[in-house]
């Protein structure tokens, strides 16, 4: 019941702290720029990383767990959540397709 709760409160979460739509809030993104390429780091790619980390050290907090199921779940509902490395230039072009 525990994890439940977790999932629920890890959607919620990140559905009020993150982008309301797709290319929204990238100031608060992990986001970096090598050469003319940017890498976003999406936060259900580092919400998954942390998950299967946890699973393999075998950590109990049940919370904690549903925290990272609902926050991987939030983030995978993004038309964007694919796209991980892009010209810099092409910003305005991907994007545009999702307003």
């Amino acid at each position: 019941m525990i994890i439940i709760f977790g999932t629920i409160v890890g959607f919620i979460f990140w559905k009020l702290f993150a982008g309301k739509k797709e290319g929204d809030r990238l100031e608060r993104s992990f986001r970096f720029l090598i050469k003319d390429y940017y890498v976003h780091i999406h936060h259900w790619i580092y919400c998954s990383v942390l998950l299967i980390v946890f699973l393999i050290i075998n950590f109990q907090n049940q919370f904690v767990i549903g925290f990272l199921i609902g926050s991987i779940i939030q983030g995978l509902l993004y038309r964007d959540r694919f796209i991980i490395i892009y010209k810099k230039d092409k910003f305005e072009e991907i994007y545009s397709k999702f307003k």
